[in-house]
């Protein structure tokens, strides 16, 4: 079931309230052995089918089984988990025909005989059709009162036709019953079951720290293995492609600064300007209690290009003071004097436009309120370091080269 809600301006409980409710709803229900209530578009991808998704794979139902329960109790133990569920339980109640065949053939009956006459029983038979303009016809079938089909002991005293008369069921067969997987899901021909766990909001590499304190001991059987195949593979998949993409923005940006400075010094100045921004991004994430996520790194990835500039700004400056006959420490604080303005305009701008989106006021785009947090906190904290540390370290760097720099 799918229960589709007003926007979160227009209702007073928040999603997660809501969920709880139900859950407790839902609970009273007699005869259901499991369900989830979690919010839609609660995963990374709409192909991850849990938070938590731990896949087992083996060729043996029973081992399946046994893991199953093993993961199972783990997630239960999981902190921030509130649903748990599996693909499929072994609870399917399948009745089994044991037919005695030489009692059988004694009668002059084979075994599809006695199953053939216990079909017609159990299903009727059809006696007519009726039949209906541009459809199928509709079938009319003769069938036994409930109360002479409705348990095992009754059909055992059902009777069958044989080359001797009627004869009971239960004189040349027995019915017996199984218990088997009510779904059958196989990957890379071996049979597999899936342990999903459901949260409300804390981070994935929380929950998945938890899960391992709570699976740290326990033992599947040596024919299972296990996979994770939930967020969090999604997760660290992400985020090495992103640490790749920001290791190689950095070298790029450091590549066309050189021919630009036509140096190494200025351009490694102005890298070492993204670092700072480290600080403020964290305590903005710790400030509106996000976690680092993608769109914490896609701030990050935004925030260093606004630092870069302001750095740049600073530092061509300074380097163009330096050209002119000034020395290091004038033509650094000269430029902090004319170039503070700008940058701290740029920032201030920048969080400005960015308040609303770290705030979550736009709906549908929630999701991306850790990037504004991100931009936030390292422009404020980010321009302030840069305007410390930028120039001392111009100042250390240059302070012997104002005479190469005139040339």
């Amino acid at each position: 079931m799918t229960a589709t809600y007003v926007n979160r301006f227009e209702r007073k409980k928040s999603i997660w309230q809501i969920e709880d409710e139900l859950r407790k709803k839902i609970a009273e229900i007699p005869n259901i052995e499991q369900f989830t209530v979690s919010d839609y578009g609660a995963t990374a991808l709409s192909s991850i089918k849990g938070n938590i998704d731990v896949t087992l794979y083996s060729s043996n139902f029973d081992s399946l089984e046994k893991a199953g329960k093993i993961i199972e109790q783990a997630v239960y133990n999981t902190k921030g988990i509130t649903c748990v569920a599996k693909t499929w339980n072994k609870n399917k109640k399948v009745y089994v025909l044991n037919v005695d065949e030489k009692k059988a053939a004694a009668y002059g009956l084979t075994p599809e005989d006695i199953a053939m006459q216990l079909t017609t029983v159990l299903r009727g038979i059809k006696a007519a059709s009726f039949p209906v303009v541009n459809a199928k016809d509709f079938t009319i079938r003769v069938w036994l009162e409930k109360t002479d089909r409705d348990s095992v002991k009754t059909l055992e005293t059902t009777l069958i036709n044989s080359k001797a008369g009627k004869i009971p069921l239960s004189t040349v067969a027995r019915i017996s019953y199984v218990y088997e997987p009510n779904v059958i899901t196989r990957e890379g021909l071996q049979y597999t079951l899936d342990v999903y766990g459901f949260r409300k909001k804390a981070a994935i590499t929380h929950i998945m720290a938890s899960f391992e304190k709570a699976f740290k001991g326990k033992k599947l059987p040596p024919d299972v293995k296990m996979e994770q195949t939930g967020d969090i593979k999604q997760f660290t998949d992400s985020a090495k492609r992103m640490l790749k993409a920001i290791g190689f923005a950095v070298l790029l940006i450091f590549f066309v600064l050189v021919p630009m400075f036509n140096s190494v010094k200025a351009p490694l100045l102005i890298i070492v300007s993204i670092p700072l921004t480290l600080i403020g991004a964290a305590w903005s994430l710790l400030i509106f209690d996000y976690h680092i996520s993608m769109p914490a790194m896609m701030g990050f990835v935004l925030l260093s290009g606004i630092i870069v500039n302001n750095a740049i700004l600073l530092i061509d400056f300074a380097l163009n003071g330096i050209k002119n006959g000034m020395n290091p420490e004038e033509a650094i604080l000269e430029s902090i004097k004319i170039r503070t303005r700008p940058v701290l305009m740029t920032a201030f701008a920048t969080t400005a436009g960015m308040l609303p989106v770290a705030m979550g006021n736009a709906i549908g785009l929630e999701r991306l309120a850790p990037l504004g947090a991100v931009a936030i906190g390292g422009l404020i904290v980010g321009t302030f370091l840069t305007l410390v540390f930028i120039p001392l370290l111009f100042v250390y760097t240059y302070g012997n080269t104002k005479k190469e720099l005139s040339e």
